[in-house]
């Protein structure tokens, strides 16, 4: 069951941002939304990999699961670290604009 409200919450999550995105004109804030719903969506994946697997079951689940799971497992992980460094250059921007004044 547990599964099953994360797929439902990241979904939610993935679109509410999405959504953030396209309305934000400040283009660090929309990469900043774009990075966080590519980590929902890889939260998604591999729920979705995990729960499908866990019902089915069969050699078939366990290759789609696999898949999933590889495939969210680096959207994560690559828009972990790209906002990581985003939230870094947007410190360093503003330390910067904050000197300069």
């Amino acid at each position: 069951m547990f599964l099953v409200a994360l797929i439902f919450a990241s979904l939610v999550a993935f679109v509410y941002l999405k959504v953030q995105q396209s309305r934000e004109e400040d283009i660090l804030v929309k990469r900043s939304y774009s990075l966080k719903s590519s980590i929902a969506i890889g939260v998604f994946l591999i729920s979705f990999g995990i729960n499908s697997y866990m019902s089915l079951q069969s050699s078939v689940a366990a290759v789609v699961a696999l898949i999933f799971l590889v495939v969210g497992s680096i959207n994560v992980l690559v828009g972990w670290k790209q906002l990581r460094l985003l939230k870094n250059y947007a410190q360093k921007e503003t330390s910067t604009e904050g000197n300069s004044s």
